[in-house]
């Protein structure tokens, strides 16, 4: 096992282990002068009592000692993980028990009699191990937080934010267990919580957040233990519970969340380093929420958008009412029976809702018309969908509708228009939709005909499978709609 990953105080701590009070002295003269905190023990028993109660920085341990005896006292050492590193000294050395002390987790062994000289090196060498290996630590931190404000600031998912957060804090910081809760702008109350354990997701840990907001008004982070907790935690959670580490989420000066990190210990539960990495991780996560809420904000407004250009055309062409809703509803089935994923959904749903905004651009005496169109009335019709692309093409949010709105028309046989295109030339999504708004043209009234019923159009969508539609699509639209399609 790794011996420190702690900066060392000032000055270092030492412990001499040795049932010589001569050496011990010694030792501990030796020692001070170079500036080392030194505190002796006599025995094994002695050491671990002393040693449990602040672990050392350096403990110098003599190998054979009545009671607890030096490997004895190294193997306590190791197993209870303490940082501590480990020099071993003795006057009936033999090859097997260095070795055997070395595997253990020794750092080093001196023989005694030694030399003034020898010892402070190895000890100077331990230190500067301490040191090092501090500082490889606080860079593996500053790595640890750069990736976590990437990760973070990555995502406009709200949810996928606060998850991305917690499990952020679980890894980074010493704690139990991690606990978000989110309170929307304008809201009263904190609405959502995600908790994580070593064994996934928690039951709630705290039964008062509304009271630790106000506890932690003003500042960057607070810390609670004892029965000022206890009162704040669920019933699950007390005397489980010792400490609870708090950084408040604030933007300007409303708090969108808490951030709370816990712990079973009440001494020393979080090292400084965790305390930072919490305040950190706040400060990156509060930014990224600002960010996911703007983003659900545009995304709502976006929504808006589409249902009102939508509403536009239905005004214009009285006879297509509900026609756009209706082959939405059916290409948004006969994605999800091919397995599509929900965002190939998402997109599809908003072309079906925009697939005809090109009409917008064509006479109502021709969209309207009661009879059969005339030739060159029928070429003006079919340049809707040019028409449609150049008016969503100016919308950033809409450039994964645009090719589907575009294509909507084209035939499986490269007979369709505008482009001719052929097979797998055509998106996809265009070819989920030609099935669905063929079937819904042929089975709406219009002034000149009834509607088909729904066996007659479903034969006519199977006999042109691999002609004007791909056949797959047919497939899957026959499969998720074996049933008549009411309209509303």
């Amino acid at each position: 096992m790794e011996a420190s990953t702690r900066t060392p105080p000032d000055p270092p701590r030492v412990l001499v282990v040795d049932d010589e009070d001569d050496i011990t002295g010694v030792l501990a003269d030796i020692l001070e002068e170079q500036g080392y905190a030194v505190d002796v023990a006599s025995d094994g028993d002695e050491a671990w009592e002393r040693a449990q109660e602040d672990p050392y920085d350096v403990v110098i341990i003599d190998l054979k000692m009545p009671r607890m005896g030096g490997l004895e006292l190294l193997r306590e050492i190791r197993r209870a993980e303490h940082p501590s590193i480990v020099i071993m000294m003795t006057g009936f050395a033999t090859v097997e028990t260095a070795i055997e002390a070395l595997k253990i987790g020794a750092y080093d062994y001196i023989l005694k009699p030694f030399k003034v000289g020898e010892l402070l090196q190895v000890v100077e060498r331990a230190m500067e191990k301490i040191r090092l290996e501090a500082e490889n630590l606080h860079l593996r931190e500053q790595i640890a937080l750069l990736k976590l404000s990437e990760a973070v600031s990555s995502s406009l998912s709200l949810d996928e934010v606060l998850r991305i957060v917690v499990e952020a804090a679980c890894r980074e910081v010493g704690a139990d267990a991690v606990e978000l809760w989110f309170r929307p702008p304008k809201a009263d109350g904190f609405t959502r919580r995600i908790g994580l354990g070593p064994e996934g997701e928690t039951p709630a840990l705290l039964a008062a957040p509304d009271r630790i907001e106000a506890l932690v008004n003003g500042l960057p982070h607070l810390r609670l233990q004892g029965e000022r907790l206890q009162e704040l935690l669920s019933n699950e959670a007390r005397g489980r519970v010792g400490t609870l580490l708090a950084v408040p989420l604030r933007r300007g000066g409303q708090t969108l969340g808490l951030l709370n990190a816990y712990s079973r210990r009440k001494r020393d539960p979080f090292r400084p380093r965790d305390e930072k990495a919490l305040v950190v991780l706040g400060d990156r996560a509060t930014a990224s929420l600002e960010n996911a809420l703007l983003y659900a904000d545009l995304e709502s407004t976006f929504r808006e958008t589409i249902q009102g250009l939508a509403l536009a055309l239905e005004t214009k062409d009285a006879y297509t009412h509900g026609h756009s809703e209706n082959v939405t509803r059916l290409a948004v089935a006969t994605a999800r029976q091919m397995g599509l994923d929900p965002d190939f959904c998402e997109t599809l749903r908003q072309a079906g809702l925009l697939h005809d905004i090109g009409k917008i651009g064509i006479s109502s005496s021709i969209l309207n018309k009661p009879g059969r169109l005339t030739p060159e009335e029928y070429e003006i019709i079919k340049s809707h969908p040019a028409m449609g692309r150049r008016i969503l093409e100016p919308i950033s949010f809409l450039r994964e509708v645009v090719p589907i709105v575009y294509h909507h028309h084209e035939r499986f046989d490269g007979e369709g228009y505008p482009e001719g295109l052929a097979g797998e030339e055509i998106p996809l999504a265009s070819r989920v939709m030609a099935v669905a708004d063929t079937y819904d043209a042929m089975t709406s009234d219009r002034a000149y005909r009834r509607g088909l019923s729904h066996d007659v159009a479903v034969a006519e969508l199977d006999r042109c499978a691999g002609t004007q539609f791909d056949p797959e699509c047919v497939r899957a639209f026959l499969a998720a709609h074996s049933e008549p399609n009411r309209k509303p």
